[in-house]
């Protein structure tokens, strides 16, 4: 596989949510974990656009609220 951006040979890639190209490690810029599943990847092309890094910049991260288990019946 071949990298979009700078058409190195890469085996594993990350897919730029803003030009939706595959993007080696190195060409990604930054990286942003959205929920405890996803990620929001920016390449260096779009984090030179101000737009697109505005967008990038304003995600917000959503954290896991663990509530404690409680046993029915039980009193505490």
């Amino acid at each position: 596989m071949i990298c979009e951006r700078c058409s190195n040979e890469i085996y594993k890639y990350d897919v730029c949510n803003y030009c939706n190209r595959k993007v080696c490690f190195s060409c990604v810029k930054s990286q942003k974990k959205i929920s405890p599943t996803e990620r929001a990847y920016i390449c260096k092309d779009c984090w030179s656009n101000l737009k697109r890094r505005k967008k990038y910049k304003s995600y917000m991260v959503v954290k896991a609220v663990f509530v404690p288990r409680t046993q029915e019946g039980r009193r505490y």
